[in-house]
């Protein structure tokens, strides 16, 4: 362990790196969670149904 920290203490504004990743975590994670609750219903409705657009149980429900 005290290779690891003697490393990490050599490089100068190492401290940043962690506040960084999580500043942009938190960005991205608001931008989709806002890009998601805006989303239209029926927008919604076609996503949900991507995987099932060519089954035929689906596509008879769907009328």
């Amino acid at each position: 362990m005290g290779i690891v920290s003697r490393l990490f203490n050599s490089i100068e504004g190492i401290y940043w790196f962690p506040i960084a990743a999580l500043a942009i975590f938190v960005l991205i994670f608001t931008l989709i969670s806002i890009h998601t609750f805006s989303m239209q219903k029926s927008k919604e409705k076609e996503c949900g149904a991507l995987p099932f657009e060519n089954d035929e149980n689906f596509q008879s429900r769907e009328v």
